[in-house]
């Protein structure tokens, strides 16, 4: 059994989906999860649906251990409205189900590792979380390094360590200034200036925000990121940092890793200028 905060939960499964915009609609960027208890933290690690763009280690506080299956996130949701406080998770009595006990409530899910990951996909959630650990295996957020598959180990280029999530939430929400939501996020840095991020187009406002930093590294950069970062930002609450890494040689721009603590991050490939 694993024992967390309902609103915790809700919180990481909000965050989980990365919704980002689309013609002008949002969408989800993941659908399902399986979330893990082990050392007092309730962790899931996993690709979003493109399965390349970015790759997602996200956790809260829970006691005890085990594995839980989310097979739609949005229907777990629902279902989290409905309760509150200490929530007790656990295995249904019947096979492949998940049930959710708070105070005097107790709901049951489906819950089974072979469905499928997204919509529309054949991959199951199973072989998505493999998937997804072989990238995350390549990626150290304690040291700040990329194991490449010839072996060779990466450092990132520059860091920017604790920036306000608000400010950058502020930034990066310009691009729904008049209703233009074109998921596209500039971000530069050109020493000694400060770190700029550029959004919105000029038929309906582009916008440039300066964020003050403080980062000893000597390297420039240029480079636009999508996935949803003002989803991100709105749905955290303590500094982060941003670490980027020069991966131009192999024609993949500059990958960035947001880090947010208790070996949290979210790795966002990025397009060259």
């Amino acid at each position: 059994m694993i024992t967390v905060e309902t609103d915790s939960l809700k919180w990481l499964l909000t965050l989980a989906q990365r919704k980002h915009t689309i013609d002008g609609s949002a969408h989800a960027q993941l659908y399902s999860v399986i979330l893990k208890a082990s050392d007092g933290r309730l962790s899931f690690c996993s690709l979003v649906k493109d399965g390349v763009s970015s790759l997602m280690r996200l956790s809260i506080p829970c006691a005890g251990e085990g594995e839980v299956v989310i097979t739609d996130i949005d229907t777990t949701l629902g279902v989290l409205k409905y309760h509150g406080g200490a929530l007790k998770i656990s295995k249904g009595a019947s096979h492949d189900t998940v049930k959710f006990k708070s105070s005097n409530k107790q709901t049951t899910l489906s819950a089974s590792k072979e469905a499928r990951a997204f919509p529309h996909t054949p991959n199951t959630m199973a072989q998505w979380a493999e998937k997804s650990a072989t990238l995350a295996a390549k990626i150290n957020v304690d040291d700040l390094t990329y194991a490449t598959n010839d072996g060779e180990t990466l450092k990132t280029m520059c860091s920017f360590a604790d920036l306000n999530t608000t400010e950058l939430f502020e930034a990066f929400r310009c691009d729904s200034m008049n209703g233009q939501k074109l998921n596209k996020y500039e971000i530069l840095f050109d020493p000694p200036q400060d770190l700029q991020i550029r959004v919105g187009g000029v038929l309906k406002g582009m916008t440039q925000t300066d964020i003050k930093v403080n980062t000893p590294a000597p390297y420039g950069f240029g480079a636009t990121y999508g996935g949803g970062l003002e989803h991100i930002f709105q749905h955290l609450n303590s500094d982060i940092g941003i670490h980027i890494w020069d991966f131009t040689e192999a024609g993949m721009g500059y990958p960035m890793l947001i880090s947010m603590g208790d070996g949290d991050y979210i790795f966002q490939a990025s397009h060259l200028r």
